[in-house]
């Protein structure tokens, strides 16, 4: 009888928590995915790290746009830092969904290279880089629609 029982509330548990699990799939439609990236610029380093910005990375988010890479790219400011260590500015890039991820290094490492020419080049660069700021975050978020 205990045998019968303990069964039972087994059975009950599994069949809750298979319940529970396949709620959560219905209550929303999966979209896009944005990659967020939070960067602390060094302190006196704001003006080399924006010209950076506009000279090597806005082209190559340009060019990943205009060959259907990325759906679109987002440059913000924080306008509430908690703290000296908290970040300065951030910036996303959207991708159509998961998918649009596969292979995607090899597709713009061919763009890159169209924009320094070669890897000792854009070596340089990122070094140059390096010196201006950090990254303090970097978030790979899925966009979703309620039902």
């Amino acid at each position: 009888m205990k045998q019968t029982i303990r069964f039972a509330v087994a059975v009950l548990c599994l069949s809750l928590l298979s319940v529970a699990t396949a709620v959560p799939q219905d209550q929303y439609t999966e979209g896009g995915v944005t990659r967020v990236t939070l960067i602390r610029i060094l302190p006196g380093h704001f003006n080399a790290f924006m010209e950076d910005l506009k000279a090597n990375v806005k082209p190559i988010w340009e060019a990943e746009k205009k060959a259907g890479l990325i759906e679109n790219y987002s440059i913000f400011l924080n306008t509430t830092r908690a703290n000296p260590e908290d970040w300065d500015i951030g910036f996303s890039l959207s991708y159509k969904n998961f998918a649009a991820l596969d292979g995607l290094a090899q597709k713009v490492l061919d763009l890159r290279m169209q924009q320094y020419g070669d890897k000792s080049k854009e070596q340089q660069v990122i070094d140059k880089r390096v010196q201006n700021a950090r990254v303090i975050a970097s978030i790979l978020t899925r966009d979703i629609t309620l039902k």
